[in-house]
């Protein structure tokens, strides 16, 4: 069965923020406003001004950790007994995907405001969820996605680089993972949408991404920033908003979910992850050393985690990898179908080879291939 779930308004554009009462006001006049503190500061006073001018109460509810049953249920009631009709999430992915989680379960419109662009949660209908120390414990399905997202360009390209060097990625990842699936389902609609929406968003952000990043911390917004921004939260968003009974994914998704088992590496963003999965998946398709070899300095211009030591996998590698591979494959079992990983012994080779093959041409930064 297929099943399209996209948000009702997506508004990107630099200092959209100050006009955020006028658009949040057609969906409520009462929120509960969950974020962390460095996004509530960072939307400014010109943000609550607005939804002071525009007759919209707020209570504010900061959140730290990640999102979890718990806090979930704990906003919940707080949405009940303030009486709210709307619930606001200011702030990157965790957030976004407690608040989109707590209307889901209030059955209240979620409006998100995202500070950073390290992934695509903004948009997607899913919730990510984790227990308290940080292991993934669940996708959560929701209803709806946020009826409205405002990204203001400014305060997302402004945010540290890491964040957004991480958004590129996660976004890049979608194509790798779901282009090896027309090998299987060549005349699927679903997954020849979501190939050509992430081929799209893969090559703007090739051409695009690290002059945007490095522009961003100068303070300079260019219509290429906003670009960038769409291409991580609308084009990689649309990609996954049409989903079917069949799973059309990669390796590089379940290995990030995966490895969030080893608390060692829980200090790394979701991309950063990703990216390292991305080249397990390239080793275990067999693709040619010379192609792995150019997607390693295409992940390198973003400066990113690409060993097992910088993701946190050091002193028990083997013992380490051996657990998230025997959760990969009990777990996330879908991209077997594409004939690859099959054994935790393989994921577990292919791992070692990525790392070796990622230290032998980052330590040769002029050798040419």
């Amino acid at each position: 069965m297929l099943s399209i779930k996209t948000p009702l308004e997506y508004v990107s554009q630099p200092d959209v923020i100050e006009k955020a009462g006028k658009y949040i006001k057609k969906y409520g006049n009462k929120a509960l406003i969950i974020g962390s503190k460095t996004p509530l500061k960072a939307v400014g006073e010109a943000f609550y001004k607005s939804l002071e001018e525009n007759n919209i109460e707020y209570i504010i509810k900061e959140f730290t950790g990640f999102p979890t049953l718990a806090a979930i249920e704990d906003y919940s009631r707080q949405a009940e007994e303030e009486k709210v009709n709307l619930i606001i999430g200011i702030g990157g992915g965790k957030v976004n995907d407690t608040a989109k989680a707590v209307g889901n379960k209030t059955k209240l419109p979620v409006i998100a405001i995202p500070t950073i662009a390290a992934t695509c949660a903004a948009w997607a209908a899913v919730s990510i969820l984790y227990n308290e120390e940080g292991d993934f414990v669940t996708s959560s399905l929701n209803e709806n996605s946020p009826r409205l997202i405002l990204a203001d360009t400014r305060i997302i390209i402004t945010a540290p680089a890491r964040y957004t060097y991480a958004g590129i990625v996660d976004t890049l990842a979608k194509w790798y993972e779901t282009v090896p699936n027309l090998d299987i389902a060549e005349d699927n609609i679903t997954l020849n949408i979501a190939v050509n929406g992430a081929k799209l968003a893969f090559d703007l952000l090739v051409r695009h991404g690290r002059k945007v990043v490095e522009d961003g911390q100068k303070n300079i917004i260019t219509k290429e920033s906003v670009a960038v921004v769409d291409a991580i939260i609308y084009l990689a968003g649309f990609v996954g908003s049409f989903t079917e009974d069949e799973f059309y994914g990669g390796f590089a998704h379940p290995f990030y979910h995966a490895s969030t088992r080893l608390s060692g590496t829980r200090f790394r963003l979701h991309g950063e992850k990703v990216a390292l999965g991305l080249l397990i998946q390239l080793v275990l398709e067999k693709k040619q050393e010379d192609y792995i070899i150019e997607t390693i300095r295409e992940f390198d211009r973003f400066h990113l985690a690409l060993t097992l030591e910088d993701i946190g996998v050091r002193e028990n590698a083997k013992e380490d990898l051996s657990i998230v591979a025997e959760r990969v494959l009990k777990e996330f079992p879908g991209y077997t179908k594409l004939g690859i990983g099959k054994t935790a012994e393989e994921i577990v080779d292919a791992a070692f080879r990525a790392d070796a093959l990622v230290r032998r041409v980052l330590s040769n930064p002029v050798e040419v291939f």
